[in-house]
């Protein structure tokens, strides 16, 4: 498992490609398998879900203060087209604001490179360490 990764994304063996420390913007790449299709054969949409909120969990942590955790509380996303197993499909986040208690960040999930997938937001709660509390 890499460094700083969940178990959950570890296990699917979802890549960091960039991780822009202090820039607010990562990149994480998923190689879909066979047991990621839904009953259409095509990518489970929590998968693509997945991807997306773990990308944009890792930009904001690129803009947080050492010993900050964080957790979304909201996802929305918006799928665009079908990703085929097979594709490797990657997710591009920037945050939007980086604030005291909340943060916000948008994502793009995209297949075989340029196909867009999914369009993405999320909201974090920001944990201050104890000591700030």
């Amino acid at each position: 498992m890499v460094p700083g990764t969940s178990p959950a994304t570890g296990w699917l063996g979802i890549e960091i490609v960039a991780n822009g420390e202090g820039e607010g913007e990562a990149v994480l790449r998923l190689a879909t398998r066979p047991e990621m299709a839904n009953r259409s054969g095509v990518v489970h949409g929590g998968f693509i879900a997945l991807l997306a909120d773990s990308a944009m969990s890792r930009a904001l942590g690129t803009v947080l203060p050492e010993g900050e955790r964080h957790a979304s509380f909201d996802l929305k996303l918006s799928f665009i087209a079908s990703a085929r197993i097979g594709e490797a499909l990657e997710a591009v986040a920037k945050v939007l604001h980086s604030g005291r208690r909340t943060g916000v960040a948008e994502c793009r999930v995209a297949a075989s490179g340029d196909r867009l997938v999914a369009t993405g937001t999320a909201t974090f709660i920001i944990y201050l360490p104890e000591s700030q509390s």
